[in-house]
């Protein structure tokens, strides 16, 4: 499998990624090999930060259909396997992209109600 895969992918990108390419770097890392995250472990995590800081402080979430919460919660239960199989800590991430965590329900309640107090 080629080395830098992740660094690849984000090479030309922004500091905090689009949404869909937060989708595309979510895809790319859970189709890695547990043996290849362990041995390009660095890549890993720091791909896994500029996922993160682009979810959160680049608001990434706030794009974050409720269609795609699946998307996120099986992203986060990777995490947990990732943790467990490999011993890399993942789990500090979890509340990034896990929707309960992000309150996302509550918020798009909120948008609802002031788009219909609007109107």
């Amino acid at each position: 499998m080629n080395e830098n895969i992740l660094y690849k992918f984000l090479k030309n990108k922004p500091t905090y990624l689009d949404y869909d390419d937060e989708l595309k770097l979510m895809n790319i890392m859970t189709k890695l090999p547990m043996s290849w995250l362990i041995k390009n472990k660095d890549e890993f995590i720091d791909a896994l930060m500029h996922l993160s800081d682009s979810h959160t402080i680049g608001s990434g979430f706030l794009l974050q259909e409720e269609c795609d919460d699946i998307i996120f919660d099986n992203f986060c239960d990777w995490l947990r396997e990732v943790n467990n199989k490999t011993g890399i800590a993942t789990l500090m991430y979890i509340d990034d992209f896990d929707p309960k965590a992000l309150g996302l329900d509550e918020f798009r309640k909120n948008i609802r109600k002031d788009e219909n107090t609007n109107k």
